[in-house]
């Protein structure tokens, strides 16, 4: 890689100093220990305090480590050793958290698995990583699909984790009444006096009958901790290993840049040490969820106020408002459903004091309704990360500095990124110039599980993670990104960015959400298509048509970046099993559309001038 030069776009320690808030440092010391080590640390200094209030059973810190010790125990006696993989697949419950650390405590890694998963993805995935244990629920859309996995050999075992036992008396009762029909019975033809490798189906219960005696296991900072499945840009998951060490730096990262490092005295101090509650709706199987709504919190010893159903905007209100959450991660379209509930009016979400928002580009229309919902104005935190990057990297300061809605602030500490040209990575940008974003720091995975070519493709030799992402720095080193590279559409050899032009579209009040897609054009090689909902208040007479779309666009945006054209929709569009844009499926949908209509679906080799 280039030398770096005046005017460079790239943030290190030699700028990223100046420009953080005061009392910020970039040059941090990050202990090369492992996540065990971290969340011993937390439960000696706030064992009293609750770590899980979930539906109003709380289980504090002290009680949390015992489970995690029984829990590792009961996996050790089933033969998990350290080398193997633990999957986890189901909803936001406290046996996430749980789980997760007894199979590090244990020296496997944990493979997370999307809720959402087919039973081919599940089988998939399993191959692919080798998991040798699946953790699940007693939910027949979960456990039915476990079951098979195991009966068709793609894992060893299974443990079923009822979440009536986590519930309290009265709500165990009231939910096993209400889900009858849907609790699956656990498979109990194997079952046998104690633990061991012969056993192919287990409860939580027995799992933790022990007196969590576990055999101590000191996995090396360096060794994976989470294979986090990522689809990227080719759709083809891939298993991004992310060792202790890389987690352990993040909870690091953020600590610092929040204002919580407890070694300094701070001129702002944005999330508070044993005091934060934190919202956590975002899913864990995320590495988004996993790490800021899980992990990185408990490093705070904050309590984790869990939600399995993000999607009951209703419960999700009431839970703010009786709960008092502080700190809520976020991912857009979960900001939006709140702001489109009917009667959000009538409920108190004043206790939210952060909100950090991420995995997908926030609107300025979303932000703006959503501080009005809370009434208070720059709570929003918008941040940048990936999965092969543990995962934040970059995020706006929550004090000190300004909060730039249209960018994703500025580099974490101990983090590099620089802008580099997208056809060769050795040919730095200048302050400005839309590039290829590249990103170094402690953070960045080892490389993809079993896939050495395509982990050449995106790390360096010294270090440089490609993200594939678009984007500039500018001169108080913000981040800016514009969209992915696989995104962009080529118009008459014009570079037009969906993001953008979303971007453009949702600054209009009548629009609540557009998703831009290329399509092929036999004079432009390519165009625009967006795909649009309005806001669901605006009376039908008053939607604006597109010529009127047009011309508003047309006051910000290059007119080859105007769509070409506008399909309107009344339901949400389609969205991820996190709630980000689902592009990939309004793209397949219109490639079908144009195969049933006997439209040409390639890009012309010549586009016409």
């Amino acid at each position: 890689m280039s030398r770096k030069k005046a005017n460079a776009a790239w943030a290190d320690k030699s700028n990223l100093p100046q420009a953080y808030p005061q009392g910020v440092e970039w040059d941090i010391n990050i202990p090369h220990i492992n996540l065990l080590t971290l969340l011993d640390q937390t439960i000696v200094r706030f064992s009293r305090r609750p770590a899980i209030d979930f539906m109003d059973k709380k289980i504090t810190y002290e009680e949390f480590g015992q489970m995690v010790n029984k829990a590792a125990k009961g996996l050790q006696d089933m033969g998990v050793r350290p080398g193997q993989k633990v999957g986890l697949y189901m909803p936001n419950t406290p046996y996430y958290p749980i789980m997760f650390f007894a199979a590090l405590r244990a020296g496997a890694s944990v493979v997370n698995f999307s809720p959402l998963y087919t039973q081919e993805e599940l089988e998939n995935q399993c191959k692919d990583s080798g998991t040798d244990v699946m953790v699940t629920t007693e939910l027949k859309e979960f456990y039915d699909k476990t079951v098979k996995l195991r009966t068709d050999g793609h894992v060893n075992q299974v443990v079923q984790c009822p979440i009536y036992d986590m519930l309290p008396t009265f709500k165990s009762y009231g939910y096993r009444m209400l889900k009858r029909k849907e609790i699956a019975s656990p498979v109990t033809s194997d079952s046998a006096h104690g633990l061991n490798n012969t056993r192919r189906f287990v409860t939580f219960g027995e799992l933790v009958d022990n007196a969590g005696d576990y055999t101590a296991i000191n996995s090396a900072p360096d060794s994976p901790a989470v294979f986090q499945y990522t689809g990227g840009t080719t759709g083809v998951p891939k298993g991004a290993m992310l060792s202790h060490f890389n987690l352990v730096a993040n909870t690091y990262q953020i600590q610092e840049y929040f204002g919580t490092n407890p070694k300094r005295e701070n001129p702002y101090e944005a999330l508070h040490e044993g005091r934060e509650k934190v919202l956590a709706a975002i899913p864990y199987f995320h590495v988004f969820g996993m790490m800021v709504a899980m992990v990185g919190s408990m490093k705070l010893g904050g309590e984790l106020i869990i939600m399995p159903n993000p999607r009951d905007t209703k419960e999700l209100l009431k839970t703010i408002e009786k709960k008092q959450p502080t700190l809520f991660p976020a991912v857009p379209r979960l900001l939006q459903s709140i702001t489109e509930y009917p009667k959000v009016k009538n409920y108190d979400l004043t206790s939210l004091e952060n909100v950090i928002s991420g995995g997908a580009a926030l609107p300025d229309n979303v932000k703006q309704d959503f501080e009005k919902a809370v009434g208070k104005k720059d709570i929003i935190i918008q941040g940048y990360g990936l999965s092969e990057t543990s995962p934040v990297a970059a995020s706006n300061p929550p004090e000190g500095k300004p909060n730039l809605s249209e960018t994703v602030g500025m580099p974490y500490p101990k983090t590099e990124i620089r802008i580099v040209d997208p056809d060769n990575p050795n040919k730095v940008k200048a302050i400005g110039e839309v590039g290829e974003i590249c990103i170094r720091g402690p953070q960045v995975m080892l490389g993809y599980h079993n896939k050495p070519e395509e982990t050449a493709q995106v790390l360096t030799d010294d270090g440089w993670y490609l993200t594939g992402d678009l984007g500039f720095l500018d001169e108080a080193m913000y981040l800016k990104i514009v969209d992915r590279k696989k995104r962009m559409i080529i118009v008459n050899g014009h570079n037009a960015y969906p993001s953008q032009i979303e971007s453009a579209l949702c600054k209009h009040p009548s629009i609540a959400e557009a998703v831009v897609i290329g399509i092929p054009d036999d004079r432009s090689g390519e165009a625009g298509k967006a795909f649009i909902r309005y806001r669901p208040d605006l009376p039908k007479d008053e939607r604006p048509d597109a010529d009127y779309l047009r011309a508003f666009l047309a006051k910000s945006l290059n007119k080859l970046d105007i769509p070409k054209i506008f399909e309107v929709r009344e339901q949400e569009l389609p969205k991820t099993s996190i709630g980000k844009p689902d592009f990939k499926a309004l793209e397949e949908e219109e490639r079908i559309k144009r195969e049933q209509q006997g439209l040409n679906n390639n890009k012309p080799s010549a586009p016409s001038p």
